[in-house]
């Protein structure tokens, strides 16, 4: 199915005696990737200069083994407030209801030899789309790898508390038990506008959003399980980033993942001098990322990252609201016209109120490897592709870049929609066109079929002349006969057709169901499935195991997308 990757190969196991089917497809046939991406995963010598910190994909070489290893004891070498944040995670996961596995790998990343694979996604509701669990599944399994090499990694998953994007982390979609495409929202006011997730508390709203969710699930024998897990984490009173963090810690039991809030004030002071010395080092950070911003341009690329001359990479909380600080006449303002600050201004302010500022989209990622050993990082495509902006600014900090490894991409394929796939010849690809293209390409496939009647209209016509030659040499009579059986037969085919018409226009609108059936299961909103579909939807069908075999078993192979057949 699809364009297949010869070197590209996905295997997960769901048992001792069944192997789940993967196509690989590749990314260059999947639409809005950023260029900058695919060029990293095909062509990275065209990038190399752009990613300092180097690509992680497996399987590795013999050298580059060595080289991981060497890069991890640099990294791990590293001087940064390890036992205090370790200390940090450890309250945040036991809290969470983190397991023994998470805490033992807690305590493994606070001696000093272990380094971290990093990864991360803003606090979604009900753990937001798909992808957000393939981080955290591929952070696991670079773990897993890396420690086969003699490197002592633990993943780490950094939650993004402080995204204010409301509209995005307060919403989610899957497939409801009748084909349909449920969107869930818990809707927030106007007074909670611009707040950091961190700052959202749940309140009765969260239980509609939650029954709805519960309505849409297909029955099973998991439904009881998971009704009892929501109205758990997701209640009244639990902040967004609290419920997103227990259902993680449920869903990754087992597994040693840890969990990382920065919103935490233990760990706002853990960021400060990396921000603090942002702000001595404003002027230069900033031109360093324009000037890396400008090579993209040059070389073709599109940033990600679109770089203000007047952005100071720093984030306010005023009112529990996010605002962002610029850069403007020699002071430092927020983007709205309030408060103001001098250099040394908004230094004391760090110093005195660290837990009042954030780093933006430019710097989070810096904060991040400041705090952390970090390896490796492993991220989307668009992910991968900002961090090409970011090299000049981690050499200006004094920081090696991590190295970038692409997170699992998937598409589960449940057996009704990969028959309906193999019965029209349709594959992944053709299903991003959206439903009505999608309708006109089944009805494409019937008229085909409206053909095979004129040629058995022609193939009898053909057959009965066959015999007229016959027919006169021993009794010109007989011609009048066989016309009359030639017509007959035509009659009858054609009445076969008309009658197979006729079905056919009742099979329209089921043609017009299984069209959006197939879209929304697998392609829903133009895009894959993993960037729109909730995991809920597939824990109710399979329950854990599916999560688990994907998860635990995956021959870890991420330079292409996998179409994995349930």
């Amino acid at each position: 199915m699809g364009d297949v990757s010869a070197d590209a190969n996905v295997q997960v196991r769901a048992s001792a005696n069944r192997t789940l089917r993967v196509e690989p497809l590749a990314f260059a046939r999947v639409p809005a990737l950023p260029p900058l991406f695919l060029d990293f995963l095909t062509d990275f010598e065209k990038v190399a200069d752009f990613y300092r910190g180097g690509r992680l994909l497996f399987p590795l070489s013999g050298s580059e083994g060595e080289e991981l290893r060497e890069r991890a004891r640099q990294v791990a070498a590293r001087d940064f407030e390890r036992a205090a944040l370790c200390q940090v995670l450890c309250e945040q996961n036991a809290r969470w209801g983190g397991d023994e596995a998470t805490l033992a790998a807690i305590r493994e990343l606070a001696e000093p030899e272990t380094v971290a694979i990093v990864t991360g996604q803003q606090a979604g509701l009900f753990t937001g789309p798909l992808f957000t669990l393939y981080k955290a599944w591929t952070a696991i399994a670079v773990a897993r790898r890396v420690r086969a090499y003699g490197i002592r990694a633990a993943p780490v998953f950094w939650i993004h508390s402080e995204d204010h994007d409301l509209a995005e982390v307060t919403g989610c979609g899957l497939l409801g038990r009748d084909g349909e495409w449920v969107e869930l929202r818990y809707p927030t006011s106007a007074d909670e506008q611009g707040k950091p997730a961190s700052a959202l508390v749940l309140d009765e709203r969260i239980e509609a959003a939650r029954e709805t969710l519960l309505r849409a699930l297909p029955d099973s024998e998991f439904l009881p399980e998971i009704a009892a897990l929501l109205r758990e984490t997701y209640a009244p009173g639990v902040s967004l980033v609290e419920a997103f963090a227990r259902t993680m810690a449920r869903f990754h039991a087992g597994t040693g993942l840890i969990l990382l809030d920065p919103s935490d004030e233990r760990i706002k002071r853990l960021m400060a001098p990396v921000l603090s010395r942002t702000v001595r080092e404003w002027s230069r950070l900033s031109e360093a990322l324009r000037a890396e911003s400008e090579r993209l341009r040059a070389r073709g690329y599109r940033p990600q990252i679109h770089p203000e001359r007047g952005n100071a990479f720093l984030f306010l909380l005023e009112g529990e609201r996010r605002r962002p600080l610029l850069w403007e006449n020699g002071r430092f303002v927020r983007r709205d016209g309030g408060r103001e600050f001098s250099a040394e201004e908004l230094l004391e302010e760090l110093a005195g109120a660290p837990t009042r500022f954030s780093p933006n989209v430019a710097l989070r990622p810096i904060v991040q490897d400041a705090l952390l050993p970090t390896l490796a990082y492993v991220g989307g495509p668009s992910e991968i592709a900002y961090f090409a902006q970011l090299g000049s600014l981690y050499a200006a900090l004094d920081l090696p870049q991590p190295r970038l490894c692409p997170r699992l991409s998937l598409t589960l394929v449940e057996p009704r929609p990969a028959e309906l796939l193999a019965r029209y010849g349709l594959v992944l690809t053709d299903l991003f066109a959206g439903v009505e293209a999608v309708r006109q390409r089944l009805l494409e496939r019937t008229l085909e079929d409206v053909r095979l009647f004129e040629e058995a209209h022609r193939a009898v016509t053909e057959a009965v002349e066959k015999l007229r030659p016959l027919l006169r040499d021993a009794e010109p009579t007989l011609e009048r006969p066989l016309e009359r059986t030639k017509a007959a037969m035509q009659r009858q085919i054609e009445t076969l057709r008309q009658h197979y018409l006729h079905a056919r226009a009742r099979r329209d609108e089921v043609l017009s169901r299984q069209a959006q059936r197939l879209v929304l299961a697998l392609a829903p909103k133009g895009t894959l499935q993993e960037r729109a579909a909730n995991a809920f939807y597939f824990l109710a069908r399979y329950g854990m195991r599916l999560f688990r075999a994907i998860r635990d078993e995956l021959e870890l192979d991420t330079r292409a997308h996998g179409v994995l057949f349930l």
